[in-house]
């Protein structure tokens, strides 16, 4: 069995600490690629710790071609809420075993040095993913004697996706590192069974809009699931479609709104027509923290039919807008949804989606919104994540 969440501790003012976190990806904070890495490190901030992000990047002629290539390679600071620092560096050769991580972490070593030069060295690295902040971070470690926290997220091992080198990595980290948290007990267990060692569960933090009370709206006629993730074949739209049909189709009562984008949304607004719930599903795109929020805060349950999660970010943030929850058992949020907070039906299984949602459908009422909410705050608020962390490091 995985360890439990981390004890509650709470840091005196000797405890601070000068954090340097990296992310293995990081495009924006305040969106995908980055949100959660942002609002943790914003919660490190708030418990009195002083911290920094760095973000190393590298990029191919293909990145070039298409637009994706850095504005500048040199080092550049910004203000995220949190000071974020960014080098990048071309590479010109085809992926190789080991190359690409050992290239990015060699122009990590050169940020980090460059972030030593204007901060003096830190405490403590916490990095987000084995694959590549984790090989940095050991990278760090044998140039500095930094100790290093590591963070797993990836739904990778999960799928079995990873290739030979990969694992070679990833095991040669996860031993360096002087402690290792997953964010769900599910990857936790994946984690020591793969690579050994004590992985802590620790979950994900609340988005800071989340924390903050909804913008009170008008409510809607009859009833509104909602869902938010990205439109592409993990998540499984097509199976909680097609169970919203089974269950709902032609009751213009009961209504679906879609949050999010991506590669397969012409598809299923077609599948919608085929399956007659054309005027029941509304597509409202990617919404920005707050806007979200505030369509979650509107509707009156959640769902999310998705083959695989790690955590299931999204699950808590309907959580903490109050929502009853109805999530496949995907991996990461089984652990996230009592009897008090939704139903749990199985990956891919469409007739029991339909059925959960039936169910919730018919029995909304039994479900304390306020409650939820208050169990949100408590588990995955910033304090609760400050608190944890500070229990593991070094």
């Amino acid at each position: 069995m995985p360890p439990s969440l981390a004890p509650n501790f709470k840091p005196g003012p000797d405890a601070h600490k000068h954090i340097v976190v990296i992310p293995s990806w990081y495009d924006a904070g305040r969106g995908s690629g980055g949100g959660y890495f942002r609002d943790q490190a914003l919660a490190l901030q708030a418990a009195g710790h002083r911290v920094a992000i760095l973000v190393p990047q590298i990029y191919s002629r293909r990145d070039i071609g298409a637009g994706r290539a850095p504005v500048s390679p040199a080092l550049t600071v910004e203000d995220d809420g949190v000071e974020v620092y960014r080098m990048a560096r071309p590479v010109l050769l085809p992926r190789m075993p080991y190359r690409n991580a050992l290239l990015w972490s060699r122009c990590g070593l050169r940020l980090f040095a460059a972030y030593v030069e204007r901060n003096g060295i830190p405490d403590l690295v916490h990095a987000q993913s084995c694959l590549n902040a984790g090989v940095l971070a050991a990278a760090v470690r044998r140039r500095y004697g930094l100790p290093f926290i590591l963070t797993e997220h990836s739904t990778g091992f999960d799928q079995q996706r990873l290739r030979w080198w990969e694992r070679d990595l990833i095991r040669r980290v996860a031993a360096k590192a002087a402690a290792r948290i997953a964010v769900s007990p599910h990857l936790a267990g994946l984690l020591q069974a793969q690579f050994g060692g004590v992985w802590h569960y620790v979950p994900n933090i609340l988005n800071q809009a989340f924390v903050e009370e909804p913008v009170p709206q008008r409510r809607h006629e009859g009833f509104a699931f909602v869902c938010a993730a990205r439109m592409s074949p993990v998540k499984n739209h097509p199976l909680l479609l097609h169970a919203f049909a089974d269950a709902f189709a032609g009751d213009t009562e009961v209504r679906l709104v879609l949050a999010g984008d991506g590669p397969l949304r012409r598809d299923l607004e077609q599948l919608c027509r085929d399956r007659g719930i054309a005027r029941q599903v509304v597509f409202c795109g990617t919404l920005p923290a707050e806007q979200l929020r505030d369509v979650m805060a509107a509707c009156d349950a959640f769902v999310l039919a998705s083959d695989v999660e790690s955590f299931g970010v999204v699950v808590i943030e309907a959580q903490a807008v109050g929502l009853p929850v109805v999530c496949t058992a995907s991996g990461g949020p089984d652990h996230l949804i009592g009897e008090a907070d939704g139903l749990l039906a199985p990956v891919g299984d469409r007739a029991r989606l339909a059925a959960a949602l039936s169910e919730i459908r018919s029995q909304a009422d039994r479900y304390d919104r306020a409650a939820i909410r208050a169990r949100a705050l408590r588990t995955y608020g910033p304090q609760a994540f400050a608190d944890a962390f500070a229990a593991l490091a070094p």
